[in-house]
């Protein structure tokens, strides 16, 4: 049986306004959260994480406990 949870990587998105005639500065590469989804849903479980380890610890847990209930 494959793993129903698994760690996805997403971009943080943040919204702000330019004003007319001031530039921007770029948006990171790397910034972006580590989250959960629930293969069988498609939906994203519990909260963003900004460290992948964590995420594939928590991700870990909620597929041990699904493999046992």
């Amino acid at each position: 049986m494959s793993a129903r949870f698994s760690v996805k990587r997403v971009p943080r998105v943040g919204v702000r306004g330019i004003k007319k005639d001031e530039g921007h500065g770029a948006k990171a590469l790397d910034a972006c959260w580590y989250r959960i989804i629930d293969r069988a849903t498609g939906d994203f479980v519990g909260g963003r994480h900004a460290e992948q380890a964590v995420a594939h610890d928590e991700c870990e847990r909620l597929n041990n406990r699904t493999r046992c209930a």
